[in-house]
């Protein structure tokens, strides 16, 4: 029997399986270089040209529909388990249950990526586009670089929608939150299949926007006052009813606009947007008391707190770097360290102490996991002794009380 981590020609055979595609030998993959002239390393020294150079397809080598298809039920199947065991208060929010969609950019380097291109700072690129539950992934696709989000993020909801009504129930509202590149007409519509309520920022449109509410009345204005933190010395909310180009249903513009300091008096507002169709009723009475257009905005602003749950995946779980050019295989690597981050969200929440909630995964590691020691079995106890040596006694207390609730999971 093998003992030890799998080797990493294993685990590219597991992820050619999972992705559908054909396992290749280098010979396949590889031709000699062509000629090239001398050059000189940093050290000043005659540079070692590679013999070979790798070939890299016309068109990305995606995974197959059918193997995506069953990555996103996979992925989807550990969110169901995830969610339902995470404290409520981290997946809703004022009644609502939270989702919130967002792409980022992975830079790689080289030449050998076949799914990568050039993105707006000249850098090499991939893209992965998520719609998290709270902390959790509930759908995901890595894609190629030049992928549209707004125009990509329709399947991702498609994919997420029986998910996220699982989790929520059937009478669970659902509330959606996305940056200017999903107000788009595709995306509010698969929105609303899903029968999600949504704020989207609508600064895509900024300019028509701009135009269309210095048109309106003053009386839409409400004044909001200065803001400090922001270094906003006034401040104003509003809103209008707003039928974009081409959509079959209006939605309600809530619009701030603001003056900064040092700005001279009377000096042109700073305006940025938001769409929605949620109506004032529908607002939490704890929120009612700050006006309608003011209680969208702040639910809109707990968007950024959820950007931080980024940092589990692709700094601790190092999905800044995908691993392979071939994007299939980066595509079900993808999912499975979404299943595993989702896992993660689990230890960080719920097993660990409660003052350690939340706490990072590396912490979570160096605290938990990296501590000697010995399981024994007899007859119906299982014993656990740590190494006193390496773990202090508060430490060993931390560990106890997450072993328990394990258990009770």
């Amino acid at each position: 029997m093998e003992k030890g981590a799998p080797s990493l020609a294993s685990i590219f055979r597991v992820l050619c399986h999972l992705s559908g595609l054909v396992e290749r030998s280098a010979s396949d993959w590889y031709e000699k270089s062509g000629p090239a002239l001398d050059a000189l390393d940093m050290t000043g020294q005659p540079r070692r040209l590679p013999a070979t150079r790798r070939i890299v397809p016309d068109e990305p080598e995606a995974a197959s529909e059918e193997r995506l298809e069953e990555l996103a039920e996979f992925v989807g199947g550990t969110a169901r388990r995830c969610a339902r065991a995470l404290p409520k208060d981290i997946v809703r929010t004022q009644g609502w249950t939270v989702v919130f969609g967002d792409g980022t950019d992975l830079e790689v380097e080289g030449n050998c990526f076949d799914a990568a291109r050039t993105g707006r700072k000249g850098e090499s690129i991939l893209r992965w586009l998520t719609l998290m539950l709270g902390p959790v992934i509930v759908a995901q696709e890595l894609m190629a670089g030049d992928r549209d989000e707004g125009v990509s993020m329709p399947r991702l909801l498609e994919k997420a929608g029986p998910v996220v009504r699982d989790i929520a129930g059937r009478a669970g509202r659902i509330l959606a939150l996305l940056d200017a590149a999903y107000f788009e007409k595709l995306v509010i519509e698969g929105i609303d299949v899903n029968g999600w309520d949504f704020i989207v920022c609508a600064n895509q449109q900024r300019q028509i926007l701009q135009r269309l509410v210095e048109e309106q009345q003053e009386w839409i204005w409400g004044d909001t006052g200065p803001d400090v933190r922001r270094g906003w010395t006034e401040s104003q909310v509003g809103c209008f009813v707003h039928m974009p180009e081409s959509w079959s249903e209006p939605v309600t513009i809530i619009v701030r606009r603001w003056r900064e300091e040092g700005e001279l008096p009377g000096a042109p507002w700073h305006y940025s947007f938001l769409a929605t169709r949620i109506e004032p009723a529908q607002l939490p009475a704890s929120l009612r008391k700050h006006g309608y257009a003011e209680a969208i905005w702040m639910l809109y602003g707990t968007k950024q707190a959820r950007e931080n749950h980024y940092k589990t995946a692709l700094r601790d779980l190092g999905l800044h770097h995908p691993p392979s050019g071939r994007l299939g295989i980066s595509q079900a690597f993808y999912a499975i360290a979404s299943a595993a981050s989702n896992i993660a969200m689990v230890l960080r929440y719920r097993i660990v102490a409660p003052q350690e909630r939340g706490i990072e995964v590396w912490r979570l590691r160096e605290r938990y996991l990296r501590i000697a020691g010995t399981l024994v079995r007899t007859g119906r106890t299982l014993w656990v002794r740590l190494s006193g040596v390496s773990v202090n006694a508060l430490r060993q207390t931390l560990w106890e009380r997450a072993f328990a609730a394990t258990g009770r999971l």
